[in-house]
């Protein structure tokens, strides 16, 4: 077998291409009570639709038993886990954990001989010279108990309880720490240990492990002990740095999904839209990095069709259809051509750790008679104002706002019945912000068939952290370009927008309000793909900023 070395430094982690398969850890019961299992859950971010094998993976923890220092090691068993799927380990099958007695939502047990014969161990390595023959010149294998239910081995010494690291084909993709007392760093202790030869079983690629780059390296933690009879969740499945302690409130659920993200988690942001299409032609959703952390980078963003058990949610019968990676933030826009046309897209946005960081729901609203001109706001401290025109409003039958704290759950804040007037009508809607926090309102448009429709997303944020600055929020642009702009006081703001020649292409006025103005604006057919400057003045100020017409 060939021998492998992980020359790790504090940047270096596994990234796995477009559709690629990515297991991360997803919960772990690291202290179990008296008549309970140790068992740890992997999570299949990746979008193949093919099962994927396990047996490339290994485990590996930290332990400190009475001054004595070393490694656990799992050779995970030749066994697969489906795409958004779940694997699952346990010290004995069926097994009994946190509430739980006799389940057998595991794959395997490893203290079983079904293990072992399906390429699967664990050993136990400490300091030593007494056996060179086992490609261990620091190390010499030590023994464990029959039915050995420590593998998340507890130290009680100053800094990190637990010390997990997971590798694929010998290449570190994961690592959490756990009873961090707040420290975020990898042990001391581990980063001067001397190097560890892996040697796999089957056909996987044997590896050195080489601590001494561990010092700077990016994992996972939670700062929390986990305490008797507990272990640590990610809140949402696969999320990136979403750890907290399990408890009556965060319950383990192996095999069954811990929830997933919402599109305003996370630290990359992501502007999406679809062109809805026919049934012939289909539809396309455009969609593009704008922001996020270098550390991020290279972000996968994977297109699904939302057609699974619960809509927005990301779940196992939603339909891959491609992905795309932004190894800069340049890189983009990217488009998907997709059917059936009238189908609603997910995003599922991914970082270089192969973790999730959000998971965006693009509803694909049904083409309505009334049609939304424009729908804005602004926040003045603690008042926020809401205004929408739109055209043929004879044929409109009412519009419920719907206000949400975590751009997931909403509720209704306001029911406006349309007025008796034809064309062109203006509505608006006034109530209290929250004093701390954002919060994101839509419209939901109905007609007098009740077939309803939805606006773009309006967030707004405590005045704290607004911006001064003209905003562009969702660049490039599809058909509508929503603006972000601190007013002084109430005043009519002169809207231009002009191609890269300097010819105007459209003019609007708008009433501006003291605040910050969040306003939306309809483009009108004559553009074409390219670049536009936005012109705005607000009769004593000029501001512009440039946007990319798709």
């Amino acid at each position: 077998m060939k021998q492998i070395f992980t020359l790790l430094t504090g940047s270096l982690l596994l990234f796995c291409g477009p559709g690629k398969t990515q297991i991360i850890l997803n919960e772990l019961y690291t202290d179990p009570g008296a008549g309970k299992h140790e068992f740890f859950e992997l999570y299949n971010s990746g979008a193949s639709s093919s099962p994927v094998s396990v047996d490339n993976y290994t485990l590996v923890t930290f332990f400190e038993i009475s001054g004595q220092k070393g490694f656990y090691v799992m050779d995970l068993p030749n066994l697969s886990v489906g795409s958004r799927g779940f694997f699952v380990g346990s010290a004995a099958l069926p097994f009994n954990y946190q509430g739980v007695t006799g389940s057998t939502a595991s794959d395997f047990s490893w203290n079983s001989a079904a293990f072992i014969a399906n390429n699967g161990y664990v050993k136990m390595w400490a300091p030593g010279t007494a056996n060179l023959s086992d490609g261990n010149l620091y190390y010499d294998e030590g023994s464990l108990p029959a039915n050995f239910n420590d593998f998340f081995y507890r130290r009680t010494a100053t800094g990190a309880s637990y010390s997990i690291f997971l590798y694929n084909n010998g290449v570190l993709i994961n690592t959490f720490i756990g009873g961090s007392g707040g420290n975020a760093t990898i042990l001391n202790d581990i980063v001067n240990m001397p190097q560890l030869y892996v040697d796999m079983t089957a056909a996987s690629p044997d590896f050195t492990i080489n601590f001494a780059g561990y010092g700077s390296l990016p994992l996972e933690n939670c700062t929390q002990n986990a305490g008797s009879d507990n272990g640590y969740i990610r809140q949402a499945d696969g999320a990136c740095g979403q750890w907290v302690k399990s408890s009556s409130q965060f319950q383990h659920t192996p095999k069954a999904s811990n929830g997933t993200l919402s599109g305003t988690s996370g630290s990359v942001s992501v502007a999406a839209a679809i062109a809805r299409g026919t049934l012939a032609t289909g539809s396309v959703v455009n969609y593009n990095v704008v922001a996020g952390p270098s550390s991020a980078f290279p972000v996968e963003m994977q297109i699904y069709l939302d057609n699974g058990t619960v809509m927005g949610k990301l779940d196992a019968a939603d339909t891959y259809v491609e992905s795309n990676t932004e190894t800069i933030i340049s890189q983009g826009p990217f488009y998907t051509h997709f059917y059936p046309y009238n189908a609603s897209i997910l995003i599922v946005v991914k970082t270089s750790a192969g973790c999730l960081d959000k998971i965006i729901y693009i509803p694909n609203s049904t083409v309505l008679s009334v049609n939304l001109i424009s729908f804005q706001g602004n926040q003045d401290y603690n008042k926020i104002m809401l205004n929408w025109s739109v055209d043929q409003n004879e044929t409109a039958d009412r519009f419920e706002l719907e206000k949400s704290f975590d751009g997931r759950n909403f509720t209704t804040a306001a029911i406006v019945f349309s007025t008796e007037n034809s064309g062109v009508e203006n509505y608006s809607f006034k109530e209290t912000a929250p004093v701390a926090g954002k919060i994101i309102y839509r419209l939901k448009i109905f007609d007098k068939n009740q077939k309803a429709g939805y606006s773009n997303n309006l967030v707004f944020q405590e005045n704290s952290v607004l911006n001064s600055a003209l905003k562009i929020i969702n660049n490039p642009v599809n058909d509508k370009l929503v603006l972000s702009f601190q007013n002084n006081s109430c005043q009519v703001i002169n809207i231009k927008l002009v191609d890269a020649n300097g010819r105007l292409v459209q003019e609007q006025k708008i009433n501006g309000y003291k605040g910050c103005n969040i306003i939306n604006l309809t483009l009108n057919s004559v553009f074409k793909s390219g670049i536009y400057i936005v012109d705005l003045f607000d009769g004593i100020n000029h501001y512009s900023s440039k946007f990319v017409k798709q």
